[in-house]
C-alpha cells in the first residue's frame, strides 16, 4: 500500500518495507496512512507472500520445479498441522510463525495461498469462472484474510468475506494487466469458457491478431467481474479502525485505477506496454477515496455479504454470520 500525499513516515525500515517499496508500489503508497507498526506488519506479510510466490516464478528447470514443489508442499503441511515438519524450522515457516503467531484463521489462509501457488509450477489453463475465482481467492483473497487479522478488524468474521472479495478484485486486475507477461510463463488465466475462449500462450506471444483480440475481450470481461468484487470489498471497510480504513480505501482505489486505465487506453495500446499508474493518477485516485470516505460512502453498520460471490470457493474456515449457521 502507498501514497505520495504527506502522511506518517514509513518507519518500516526493515527488509519487508524495502521489498514493498520496490515491488509493491501501489500498496506502499497507501501504506503511508498506516501507523509505523501496521506498515511494518503489512510489509512483512508482503515479503512473506512474495517469497512464497518467487519459489514458483523462479523455478526454471525441472530440478528447481521439483525442489520448489517439495518446499511448498512441506510448508503447506506444516501450516495445516500448526507445527514445523522438521527439527530445523524453515525460513518461510519461521517468517509465518513470527508474523501470524498461532492465529488459526490467518495460518489456514496462508496454507490456502501456498497450496494455490503450487499450481503455478506447471502450465496454467483455467476452464471457467469458478476456477478463476478459486485461484483469485487462493493467491489474493487469502491475503485479505491475513491483513484483516493483522489490522484487528472489528466483527472479524463479518469483515472477512469483504476482505476476500477485495483481494479477488485486485487479483482480477493483475490478471487483466499481465496477459502477455503470463503467456511468457506458459500461464493463461482468462477462463476458457469466457468470451476469450481457448487461447494458446504462444499465439499471444507471437502477436496473432485474432488471439490478441479475443484476449482483449477477455480482459474487458474480467475487469467487469472485478467491479463486482471491488464493490463488495468497499462495503466491508467500515469494519476496520479509521486509520486502516483510509489506507485500504486508498489501496482499493489506486489498484482499481489500473483496470480503468487499461480500458481508457484501449486494445491497441494495451499490447504496447504494461499499464502503470503514475504519481498524478495515484493522487487523483487517493483524493477520490478521501472524498468518498468524508461523504460517508462506507457504512459503519454491518453489511450483509452476498453469498453468491463465494459459491465457487472452498474456504477452510466458516465465514457465515452466527444467525446463518
Amino acid at each position: 500500500m502507498s501514497k505520495s500525499v504527506v502522511g506518517p513516515a514509513a518507519s518500516g525500515a526493515g527488509a519487508g518495507a524495502e521489498v514493498l517499496r520496490r515491488k509493491g508500489k501501489s500498496f506502499y503508497w497507501a501504506g503511508q496512512l498506516l501507523t509505523g507498526a501496521q506498515l511494518d506488519r503489512a510489509a512483512d506479510l508482503y515479503q512473506l507472500c512474495r517469497n512464497i510466490d518467487d519459489l514458483a516464478d523462479e523455478a526454471s528447470t525441472p530440478a528447481e520445479t521439483l525442489s520448489a514443489d517439495r518446499q511448498l508442499r512441506e510448508l503447506h503441511e506444516a501450516l495445516v498441522s500448526k507445527r514445523s515438519l522438521t527439527d530445523e524450522k524453515t525460513a518461510l515457516y519461521e517468517q509465518a510463525e513470527s508474523l501470524l503467531g498461532t492465529d488459526p484463521m490467518a495460518l489456514n489462509a496462508l496454507a490456502d495461498l501456498v497450496d494455490t501457488v503450487r499450481q503455478d509450477l506447471g502450465p496454467v489453463r483455467l476452464a471457467d469462472r469458478a476456477e478463476l475465482l478459486r485461484y483469485g481467492y487462493g493467491v489474493a483473497g487469502t491475503v485479505g484474510v491475513m491483513m484483516t487479522c493483522l489490522l484487528k478488524a472489528r466483527e472479524r468474521k463479518e469483515a472477512l468475506p469483504h476482505a476476500i472479495d477485495l483481494g479477488i478484485a485486485m487479483q482480477l486486475t493483475n490478471i487483466s494487466r499481465d496477459v502477455l507477461e503470463d503467456a511468457h510463463l506458459n500461464r493463461m488465466y482468462l477462463p476458457a469458457n469466457g468470451v476469450a475462449g481457448h487461447l494458446a500462450p504462444e499465439d499471444i506471444i507471437a502477436g496473432d491478431q485474432v488471439a490478441r483480440h479475443r484476449a482483449w475481450l477477455g480482459v474487458r470481461e474480467l475487469l467487469g467481474i472485478a467491479e463486482i468484487y471491488y464493490r463488495s470489498g468497499w462495503q466491508g471497510l467500515g469494519y476496520l479502525p479509521s486509520r486502516s480504513r483510509m489506507a485500504i480505501a486508498v489501496a482499493a482505489k489506486v489498484y482499481r485505477e489500473i483496470g480503468q486505465q487499461i480500458l481508457r487506453r484501449g486494445e491497441e495500446r494495451y499490447w504496447q506496454s504494461r499499464c502503470v499508474v503514475g504519481p498524478a493518477q495515484k493522487l487523483k485516485a487517493s483524493a477520490g477515496a478521501f472524498v468518498q470516505l468524508a461523504a460517508g460512502a462506507i457504512s459503519r453498520h454491518p453489511v450483509r455479504h452476498d453469498p453468491a460471490l463465494h459459491q465457487s470457493l472452498s474456504i477452510r474456515f466458516d465465514l457465515r454470520p452466527q444467525e446463518q449457521r
